[in-house]
């Protein structure tokens, strides 16, 4: 038996009303709702599956009402399963060491002198400009000054 808890404000003939319509709808559509568990539980494991759950929980968001719709949490639910599959498979290009420090420069609006305490400006301005490859010490600090990994600043 369900006890009453009174944090969550469920009782036993809330849920029992509850269950009562979920199983009218899902003894109507029991296939569809297989489905659908399936596709919100189950890793993906094609680029064809990405795109054909992509479509579905486009389809689940469109029909939600508010972000705690039962469409919604499928749809979220499936967003993940996407995640998890993107995360897995992705793979990012490497980026040269160069282009990525000119990059983050450009971001943090950092000038050649900024980063005096790992190189003189001299030396960054000869590595920005391709006269001079980034060495070892040089990719520590950097990986330090810019918090990322060491192997981002080795080509």
């Amino acid at each position: 038996m369900i006890k009453h808890h009174e944090n969550v404000g469920l009782n036993t003939a809330n849920l029992s009303g509850m269950f009562e319509a979920m199983s009218d709808v899902l003894s109507d559509d029991a296939q569809n709702a297989l489905i659908l568990f399936n596709y919100s539980t189950k890793p993906i494991e094609t680029e064809a599956e990405v795109l054909e759950r992509a479509e579905l929980m486009d389809e689940l968001m469109d029909m939600a009402t508010s972000e705690t719709d039962v469409c919604m949490v499928y749809a979220h639910a499936i967003s993940d399963r996407i995640e998890e599959f993107e995360t897995n498979h992705l793979i990012m290009p490497k980026v040269p060491a160069v282009e990525m420090l000119k990059g983050l420069m450009d971001i943090k609006e950092l000038k050649q002198s900024d980063l005096k305490h790992i190189a003189p400006q001299s030396v960054i301005s000869d590595i920005l400009n391709g006269k001079r490859a980034i060495n070892l010490a040089q990719a520590k600090g950097f990986s330090e000054y810019f918090n990322l990994p060491f192997e981002t600043f080795i080509d």
